[in-house]
């Protein structure tokens, strides 16, 4: 053997000697159960919604980096065409009930719903909408009524809820007609009242959160704050709970704009609520115990996508109501493959409470 070849052979000896002295690092394994669940809700979105998303925000669409996709049967209990209070009890608890009730069954009795379960279990609880927080979807993670109409009471009720972050639109509608002020109600249940964006970035200590801005029409995003900038806020706050924790984010205006054929609200919308997945996706993105689903209640305006390629998006609505289309779910983190397939929506409520009994302090 001559010296160059020896000299070769050295070389790679000396090379995987090196190699194997180094050990490899592993890529970071799932959680087989979540520590921390975030539920994001386009109210009012559809397929078609969900396209038109992907459609306008290009290499930016953030629902598009969730891998596990599934479709939801919307129905109530008693109609083919469900509504946000029914569609968010089955969300929320598992069954389904009429529409227009709030996380009760058909014949009035209350159901327990998974905020409630995460709350018992000792997690952080957090609801987040660019609407009202007493309006239907956050409503039916946190109170129990007859009908949705009965707005002074649920807000009553989800303020004694032991909910930790509640944000919303909707201080305009209060201290008005009869109804409470703001600030009676914070105070009624122990809420420390936030009103601007600059009181929500000098929020200090422990107490329970109430965040209350001005409206915009269609329930787009509040002008004083958008919905990303409050999830960040939320994520943030919530996710110093060693035991974990359950937000709710919803974006209204997807709805509201829907209803009214408001395209350039529509999309609007669409931009901030893929914004404000992307902020989970971030969040989850440094942790391996993060499970963000992604999904709408019900669709709404019977959109449809019309145009040439290359062309600007071109949306038809066919309807001002709702419709029973079915609706896509997209989820990632541990947990996400129970969310594939044609669910009911009753599916995702009992697959949602299913996992958060195995979540929190008492385990």
């Amino acid at each position: 053997m001559n010296f160059m070849v020896r000299s070769r052979l050295a070389l790679l000896a000396l090379a995987a000697m090196s190699c194997a002295s180094v050990p490899a690092v592993a890529a970071p394994q799932l959680a087989k159960v979540p520590r921390n669940i975030i539920l994001i809700i386009g109210d009012g979105m559809g397929a078609a919604h969900f396209t038109a998303a992907r459609t306008l925000r290009g290499n930016d669409f953030q629902t598009g980096r969730l891998p596990v996709v599934g479709l939801v049967a919307t129905h109530s209990a008693n109609s083919l065409v469900t509504e946000s209070a029914a569609s968010a009890t089955a969300y929320a608890t598992g069954f389904k009930t009429n529409n227009g009730m709030i996380a009760v069954d058909p014949a009035g009795n209350p159901l327990r719903t998974v905020l409630e379960m995460a709350e018992a279990r000792g997690m952080a609880t957090g609801l987040v909408t660019t609407t009202a927080f007493w309006d239907a979807t956050p409503a039916a993670f946190a109170a129990h009524a007859l009908h949705r109409r009965d707005t002074i009471p649920i807000a009553r009720q989800m303020l004694r809820s032991g909910v930790d972050v509640i944000a919303s639109t909707g201080a305009e509608k209060l201290g008005v007609d009869g109804k409470p002020t703001l600030e009676s109600l914070a105070a009624e249940g122990a809420y420390s009242l936030v009103r601007t964006a600059e009181e929500l970035k000098n929020v200090r200590g422990s107490a329970a959160v109430l965040a209350v801005f001005r409206s915009s029409q269609h329930d787009l995003d509040s002008p004083d704050i958008r919905l990303p900038v409050l999830a960040e806020w939320a994520i943030e706050r919530l996710s110093k709970d060693p035991d974990g924790f359950f937000l709710l984010l919803e974006h209204e205006g997807t709805d509201s704009a829907s209803h009214n054929a408001a395209t350039a609200e529509v999309e609007a919308s669409l931009h901030s609520l893929d914004e404000t997945v992307g902020v989970a996706l971030e969040f989850a993105g440094r942790k391996s115990d993060v499970l963000v689903i992604v999904t709408g209640d019900h669709e709404t305006g019977g959109l449809q996508i019309l145009g040439q390629a290359g062309q600007p998006l071109q949306m038809k609505f066919t309807t001002g109501g709702h419709t029973g289309e079915a609706i896509p779910i997209f989820s990632k983190g541990p947990g996400a493959e129970g969310f594939s397939g044609f669910l009911d929506n009753t599916d995702v409520g009992k697959k949602l409470v299913a996992l958060v009994a195995k979540m929190g302090s008492k385990r």
